[in-house]
């Protein structure tokens, strides 16, 4: 096996994990991001008070999806690799633990170092809503756990396992792995403060164009994390949603121009079901079954998802919960802070990035697929 093999291999299965962590918990994500939508809707439309008991039974049934976030990612990351998710769970729950966050949040405003057996440090870290942390720790887990399985008499491997696993696992977490995780994590939210500040335009625009690359590669769960973490630490993404929404529409603009234009009548129905689906964000049918068969229409969609990419980088576009990037996302853009503005032109990237890729799919055209090729997308032979 050559290197660049072993290196494809390795990145592959590194998205592959990222995948099977966070796919699972992907419903829960967008339900609470919609719910924060609806709240901030509300309050925008003085149905109800920020002030109020009303405000506050709403915003924790949103909210609470993303601040226990760990604990689902700690189950789900076990599965993955072997561990037990429900003692990964009981970690990620130490960790939330509202006695240890209010210690850790005093310690920081007090400027006190916290302490663990009065000599070993513990780093301040904030793990409500946070992503890397309790993966890494996980991970740890899942190589502690057979370890104290393999060593422990057998007799008592039922007290045993659980007890050792949790000390090590929860101790390494709190001063070593939990705090490197949110180093890590710091470190991508600088990354990405940096490229906002110096070139906002430039990562959206990126992602507008190249977003049906990931898809076809498997790689686009890797900015999920990217996403939590942004929506954790500034409340908002501007980098990646924004450009995931202006991908997908173009992908529809350019399946319908398809639908249009093909002489071939069952593709017709391929194209515009497929363009369908885009608009509300599953591009896998429009990509599979339009833009890579016929070639073109996926250029002509990279340009309009990139130009409106570039829209969404210099308005600074802000989407402020996680729903899957389609025409029900721009709920997500609605905020009692932002006001109206950033809504409107989340819809002015929509409409640039379905109408250029609409327009440049059908004056320049494609070549149309064979009969019998039209029949097997229609088939799925």
């Amino acid at each position: 096996m050559t290197k660049a093999t072993e290196n494809k291999s390795f990145i592959s299965k590194f998205f592959d994990t990222l995948g099977q962590i966070f796919k699972p918990i992907l419903p829960i994500m967008i339900g609470g991001g919609l719910l924060q939508a609806l709240r901030d809707i509300l309050l925008m439309t003085g149905v109800i008070e920020k002030v109020s008991s009303s405000y506050i039974f709403l915003n924790a049934l949103g909210d609470a999806v993303f601040y226990f976030l760990p604990i689902y990612l700690a189950f789900t990351s076990a599965k993955v690799f072997g561990a037990s998710p429900f003692m990964a769970a009981a970690t990620a729950g130490f960790l939330l633990y509202p006695e240890v966050t209010k210690l850790f949040e005093w310690a920081k405003n007090v400027g006190w170092s916290l302490t663990l057996f009065g000599k070993i440090p513990v780093t301040y870290s904030r793990y409500p809503s946070s992503v890397l942390p309790i993966i890494l720790i996980v991970l740890f887990q899942s190589k502690v756990e057979p370890f104290v399985e393999k060593h422990s008499p057998k007799i008592l491997k039922t007290i045993l396992v659980p007890l050792v696993t949790m000390f090590i696992t929860g101790i390494a977490g709190l001063i070593i792995i939990g705090p490197i995780g949110t180093w890590i994590g710091n470190l991508i939210n600088t990354l990405i403060t940096f490229l906002n500040e110096r070139s906002a335009w430039l990562v959206p625009t990126l992602m507008g164009a190249f977003t049906p690359l990931l898809v076809m590669t498997g790689a686009h769960y890797s900015i999920i994390p990217i996403v939590a973490q942004n929506l954790a630490q500034l409340g908002y993404d501007t980098v990646m949603l924004p450009g995931n929404l202006a991908s997908n529409i173009a992908l529809a603009g350019a399946c319908f121009a398809v639908a249009i234009k093909t002489k071939r009548v069952n593709y017709k129905g391929v194209a515009t079901s497929a363009g369908i689906t885009a608009v509300f964000g599953i591009s896998q049918s429009a990509l599979y079954g339009v833009a890579v068969p016929l070639k073109k229409p996926l250029i002509y969609s990279m340009i309009g998802g990139g130009v409106a990419g570039f829209i969404a980088g210099i308005t600074q576009i802000k989407a402020y919960s996680m729903v899957t990037p389609g025409l029900l996302s721009l709920i997500s853009y609605v905020s009692a802070e932002a006001g109206m503005a950033n809504l409107i032109f989340a819809i002015v990237s929509a409409l640039v990035a379905f109408v250029l890729a609409f327009i440049l799919t059908w004056v320049f055209g494609f070549d149309d697929l064979k009969e019998e090729d039209s029949q097997e997308n229609v088939t799925g032979e």
